[in-house]
């Protein structure tokens, strides 16, 4: 397969090696670049989802559990589902990682479209309608550490709801 997306106003990249189609469902492998001065993603977790993360470039660091891990070239860990995690930089310099999410679940739809609203933004972040449709898309699977589940369980898809209604929902449906 090997798409490659990008987060333009950081030069973050995702290729993606095994898509959810290739491996019936089973696992996605994508390979991160996160250059030097980039930030991860956000502390989130994947409800039923493991992540394995395993160090290819660089000095890639995990919070995982409120726990700071430090992988060097060739180390991995695993996260295990439902468990809030993050990955950065350890020294600031880019990095290059893989991930491994098992089973694959919504995760090509999750970081594509994000990335897509954060591209029309020009921004790092993606815009709050989009933001909201996309998780209420996987509603179950993908949460977020700064707000409250049952916000993200009943505000966000009401956020969705009103900005699709206005028309300022960009991202596509999951079954687009």
């Amino acid at each position: 397969m090997s798409k490659k997306i990008e987060l333009k106003s950081t030069g973050e990249t995702i290729t993606f090696i095994k898509s959810t189609n290739e491996t019936n469902g089973k696992f996605v492998e994508t390979v991160v670049t996160l250059p030097a001065g980039g930030e991860g993603p956000p502390i989130h977790k994947h409800v039923l989802q493991a992540e394995y993360f395993e160090a290819i470039e660089g000095k890639l660091g995990l919070v995982c559990r409120d726990k700071k891990i430090v992988l060097l070239p060739g180390q991995s860990f695993i996260v295990p589902a439902n468990t809030f995690h993050t990955f950065y930089s350890v020294d600031g310099k880019e990095i290059k990682l893989k991930t491994v999410f098992t089973p694959a679940l919504s995760i090509e739809y999750l970081l594509t479209e994000m990335f897509k609203s954060s591209n029309r933004k020009n921004s790092k972040a993606p815009s709050s309608f989009d933001a909201c449709y996309i998780l209420w898309q996987i509603r179950g699977e993908y949460y977020l550490k700064d707000f409250p589940v049952i916000i993200q369980q009943f505000i966000f898809p009401v956020i969705a709801l009103l900005g699709k209604l206005l028309g300022l929902v960009k991202a596509k449906s999951k079954t687009e």
